[in-house]
């Protein structure tokens, strides 16, 4: 296998990984809802319970999978989480009709679970594929080919319900029973081991993991904390903006995130192209300062505008490669750092806290935002539903976004060098190092 196919069947992983989150936040809530041993209340109830107990999953299989590194190879745990999601995921998918709250946890924590043990190790291999020189344009290189097998899943999970004369849910557990065995296949591909064998780890447990984290990559999950939970809230108001505001029916909805990610697809390769001219810290933020400056307007749309909206979906979706791509690939560098500054893996541990963010900032979103919306629209407030959804779903996310600008802007990553490398030294000799970095904020509680 050549070098150049590698990005590619490391983009094929991403896939199913993708695909699966359509189904699991749109379609199921309302299946579980409709049954009787469940309804919408206990649903909703089992669901966030399944999904806090979820955020605890990210650092726990990180720890592991960079503990046993030497021993077990990362595609194996990535199998495993295959393995678990798809059946998860089947049950999930298709309850019988005397379903209740425990087949729904039972199934949900299973398939959160599965997702979770390919993720971790997925995005730690992504970090060792880029540092070890072999992919030559590195860490942006194989963080934008995952990213394009992300969005790729994605519109595959909007296209196949609409092309399926059935079940929606159905159609999604079939296509990912298929998805999922090319994925493990495309990881068992991939180089066996890309980094030399590493050290054993002195320190076990949560706590160590924290304090052996450096200040730059403090910064940066708190940073990508705030972004996913910009991106969370317009994600949980969308379908309400676009029938309420917009007046738009589902299949319309459906029409425009497909446009979304189509424009996310296709403006992802001028992304990667401006990071290697101005780095990865930069281009990520003019992305997000593009991102915020593109989605002011739907605060302002109304009834019937249904071309201006498609507008903001377009450019704003032009934007979502770098703003997901871009922090990826520099949690990539900061990676290789501490693993070389440690002595031993760290890509596990740092990707396990960046998962575990990314859940957190899409249930605060959806906390936050929906009991928000409803504080606002009944008495004794009761302002109108859409005067109040525009604001919520435009306004907010706008103003969170640029505090993780303004945050990115003063934090220690604009004093690293942490764009692509072309044949020299991934930290020049003029800027500080991660190492420097965490010296520095040795006895520091973080960002």
């Amino acid at each position: 296998m050549s070098p150049p196919s590698r990005p590619l069947l490391y983009a094929v992983i991403a896939v199913p990984l993708a695909f699966l989150g359509l189904p699991l936040y749109v379609y199921l809530p309302a299946r579980y809802a409709e049954l009787p041993a469940v309804g919408l209340a206990l649903a909703g109830g089992v669901l966030l319970a399944a999904r806090l107990l979820d955020l605890l999953t990210d650092p726990l299989v990180g720890l592991v999978a960079d503990r046993w590194r030497d021993r077990v190879r990362p595609v194996w745990i990535i199998a495993a989480g295959a393995s678990l999601m798809g059946a998860g995921a089947w049950w999930l998918f298709q309850p019988p009709a005397t379903a209740g709250a425990l087949y729904l946890f039972a199934c949900v924590s299973a398939t959160y679970l599965g997702w979770t043990l390919m993720a971790v190790p997925y995005y730690a291999l992504g970090a060792e594929l880029g540092a070890a020189g072999r992919d030559r344009r590195g860490q942006t290189w194989i963080a934008a080919w995952r990213e394009a097998g992300m969005i790729a899943g994605t519109l595959l999970a909007l296209v196949l319900p609409a092309l399926s004369a059935g079940d929606a849910l159905a159609a999604s557990a079939t296509g990912l029973v298929w998805l999922l065995p090319l994925a493990v296949a495309a990881a068992f591909m991939l180089p066996a081991h890309v980094l030399p064998a590493a050290h054993p780890q002195a320190d076990w447990g949560l706590r160590a993991m924290w304090r052996a984290t450096s200040r730059a990559a403090r910064e940066l999950i708190g940073i990508h904390l705030l972004n996913a939970l910009a991106a969370g809230t317009a994600a949980t108001l969308f379908v309400i903006y676009a029938r309420d505001v917009i007046g738009l029916d589902d299949r319309g909805g459906g029409l425009l995130l497909l446009a979304y990610f189509v424009a996310a697809l296709a403006a992802l390769p001028a992304w990667v192209v401006v990071a290697r001219r101005i780095g990865n810290v930069r281009t990520w933020q003019v992305a997000m300062l593009v991102a915020a400056a593109a989605f002011v307007p739907a605060a302002l749309l109304g009834e019937g505008q249904v071309v201006a909206f498609a507008a903001v979906c377009v450019f704003t979706g032009a934007t979502l490669g770098a703003d997901i791509a871009l922090p990826a690939a520099v949690q990539g560098h900061i990676v290789g750092h501490e693993s070389r500054a440690h002595a031993r893996p760290r890509g596990g541990a740092l990707f396990g806290l960046w998962g575990m963010a990314s859940k957190l900032a899409l249930a605060l979103a959806a906390g936050i935002t929906l009991p928000l919306l409803a504080l606002l629209t009944a008495p004794p407030l009761g302002w109108q539903r859409a005067a109040v959804v525009p604001w919520l779903y435009a306004g907010l996310p706008v103003v969170i976004k640029l505090a993780a600008v303004l945050l990115l802007q003063r934090s220690s990553l604009h004093g690293m060098n942490l764009s692509e490398p072309e044949g020299k030294s991934e930290v020049s000799d003029e800027t500080p190092t991660i190492v420097d970095t965490a010296r520095g904020s040795a006895g520091n509680g973080g960002v």
